[in-house]
């Protein structure tokens, strides 16, 4: 709460499928929690890989570290159930949050756009599998960093060279 405030892409992003506990204030004293909220729970997450099997982007085909995402977001009052999720992965959740794609649905009936309003298509291919998102610099060996494959940083400063 003392942090640098997030943008509504960024925010979206990082409460897409996140546990959020609400907590009640008064004269700056808390007076009780709320509930948590947005959550796929197991049965709902079992069903919903049943259903997609990998990552709904056409032409990715992803099928590891998948993303529950709400197609209407849950703060703009989007259910958590099965007909307002699809599985996405990491590249492409974020890729949406940050406006170049777009999911549009009910699930049944999903639309993935560009940012040209153009259908993405298995021919398309959104992101092909075997090449790395393109704003990922090749890299320089480890630096000693714990690796989180599922989570992606648009861009890493070099490190100053060593003496």
């Amino acid at each position: 709460h003392l942090g640098p405030l997030l943008t509504d892409a960024e925010r979206q992003y990082l409460s897409c499928d996140a546990t959020c506990e609400v907590w009640f204030e008064r004269a700056g004293r808390p007076i009780g929690a709320g509930r948590s909220t947005r959550t796929v729970n197991r049965r709902l997450r079992r069903a919903l890989e049943h259903r997609d099997r990998c990552c709904v982007v056409p032409g990715c085909g992803a099928t590891r570290g998948l993303h529950a995402h709400h197609l209407r977001h849950w703060e703009n009052g989007g259910l958590t159930e099965l007909d307002n999720l699809v599985l996405v992965c990491p590249y492409h959740h974020r890729l949406h949050h940050a406006g170049g794609i777009t999911l549009i649905g009910p699930a049944h009936q999903l639309v993935v756009t560009d940012t040209d309003g153009q259908h993405l298509t298995n021919a398309s291919l959104a992101r092909p599998p075997t090449q790395p998102p393109p704003a990922v610099a090749p890299c320089k060996g480890p630096t000693g960093e714990r690796a989180d494959w599922w989570w992606y940083t648009p861009f890493q400063p070099e490190p100053p060279p060593r003496n």
